[in-house]
């Protein structure tokens, strides 16, 4: 087998060898530029400084783009209503996104409270009702759980507002939680929603910071119905402040109340 070879003039040999010195000299500096880690909220998020190069520097810009809604500067009306919500609900694997649901058999982030979300709730607060004879001495009806939501651009539908689903998925989650609060304390997935009703009234802009809350309207033995509204407290007009309304109805697990009326 005969092996061919090509002999480059000298002209053609040093424009090559210029290109080859061209390629590897930025690949090279690139390779041995500092590169550091920074933590933001939990969140690694890598920082590359000092690089001649284009792609890089667009890597970075990228890893800025996907931290900027990390730090949110909140609308006034948060500060000023926050004191009338309640006590901020604590759920372990809100708190420690990146490992107590890896711990413990999920698979993904949670849809709504992971921090990455489409529409993310950003925090809950709990004021819990007058209980349930001889069950409890909280909890119950008038449970209500008040959440500061935000809406963002990754539940962009239509140019410039979320996706309804957006709006139905933020209803199904506070219902579900709202029941999980029946018992006067917060029992993480004791039961499952088997109905949400959703009415869409307005559409969501892209970036908006929305109040959502709920309220525990009945409880007959494992059954829990909780009303819903997501509403914008900047609004000084009550018909027009509210973007959606939802109703729905929670089975608990067996267990979690006893199935027979009290005496």
């Amino acid at each position: 087998m005969a092996i061919r070879t090509t002999i480059l003039p000298p002209f053609t040999f040093i424009l090559y060898l210029n290109f080859l010195i061209t390629s590897i000299v930025p690949y090279s500096q690139a390779i041995s530029s500092p590169v550091s880690n920074i933590n933001i909220n939990g969140k690694r998020k890598m920082t590359v400084s000092t690089i001649p190069n284009n792609n890089t520097i667009t890597i970075e810009e990228n890893h800025e783009k996907e931290n900027d809604d990390l730090c949110l500067v909140l609308p006034d009306w948060v500060e000023e209503m926050q004191d009338s919500w309640g006590t901020p609900l604590r759920v372990h694997e809100w708190d420690d996104t990146d490992s107590f649901r890896s711990k413990n058999g999920w698979h993904g982030e949670d849809l709504v409270h992971a921090r990455h979300a489409p529409v993310c709730v950003l925090e809950y607060f709990v004021q819990y009702g007058n209980g349930i004879a001889g069950v409890s001495a909280s909890g119950g009806v008038d449970t209500a759980l008040t959440g500061i939501v935000h809406f963002t651009k990754r539940a962009e539908s239509h140019k410039g507002f979320c996706h309804g689903g957006s709006m139905c998925s933020l209803m199904d989650d506070i219902i579900g939680w709202c029941a999980f609060l029946t018992t006067g304390t917060c029992l993480a997935w004791s039961g499952f929603t088997v109905q949400v009703n959703t009415q869409l009234k307005k559409p969501i802009r892209v970036g908006s910071y929305l109040l959502v809350r709920a309220r525990i309207t009945k409880v007959e033995r494992r059954k829990v119905s909780v009303i819903a509204e997501l509403i914008d407290p900047s609004e000084t007009d009550d018909n027009s402040s509210i973007h959606a309304t939802g109703e729905g109805l929670v089975i608990l697990n067996k267990g979690v109340l006893p199935e027979e009326p009290t005496a």
